[in-house]
Formats: C-alpha cells, structure tokens, sequence
C-alpha cells in the first residue's frame, strides 16, 4: 500500500514539474544570439539582446537547480542541463556581450 502512494506521489510530483516548465534560455534569445548582423537594425538588437541577458538572481537559480536532484533530473530530461550551466556560470551573458561587441564592431553603434 505504501508503495502505491509513493508511486501516485511520484507522479504528481513529476507531471506538475513538466507543466511549469520554462527553459533556461528560450529559443527567441537562442535566435537573436544567431542571427546574422543587420546594421539597419543594429540598436535595436542591442536594446534586444541587453534585455535578454540573465539577472543575477537568474543566475544564482540556474546553478542552484544544477545541483538539486529533482531539478537537475528535470534540466537532464528536458535536454538543457547544460543551457542552465551556461547560464549559472555566466557564458550566456559573455555570449550576448560578445554579440553586442560585434554588432558595434561592424555597425558603429553605440
């Protein structure tokens, strides 16, 4: 009987995780990292990208769900273990500086 309300437990537990889910790093910033430069639209991709980078308590919840095994089980099924890292450690927000860098390097915005 126990083993049946750990089971039922278990699942609740899971299916209510998976609803809630959001992705460290969602694939419209994942697109604007890499879309190609238009120096038309070059301050509004910057405004963009600064938006997009990780606050710092994102970050410190990031690392934190790395390390907690219900959530790292969770970031290993859902595939992004390693986007919650990058995020943690801070290279998704080198990432969107360095895309700044080049986008002011090509375009001359400020």
């Amino acid at each position: 009987m126990a083993q049946w309300i750990f089971l039922v437990l278990f699942f609740v537990f899971v299916s209510a995780g998976c609803r809630s889910y959001n992705p460290p790093i969602s694939d419209q910033a994942k697109f604007d990292l890499m879309k190609p430069i238009d120096c038309s639209k070059a301050n509004e991709d910057i405004t963009t990208l600064e938006q997009e980078k990780a606050a710092s308590s994102d970050q410190l919840k990031a690392g934190v769900k790395m390390f907690v095994p219900a959530a790292a089980s969770r970031a290993i099924l859902h595939g992004d273990y390693q986007e919650r890292k990058e995020v943690a450690i801070g290279e998704y927000n080198q990432a969107i500086e360095d895309k700044i860098n080049q986008i002011k390097q090509k375009c001359g915005a400020e």
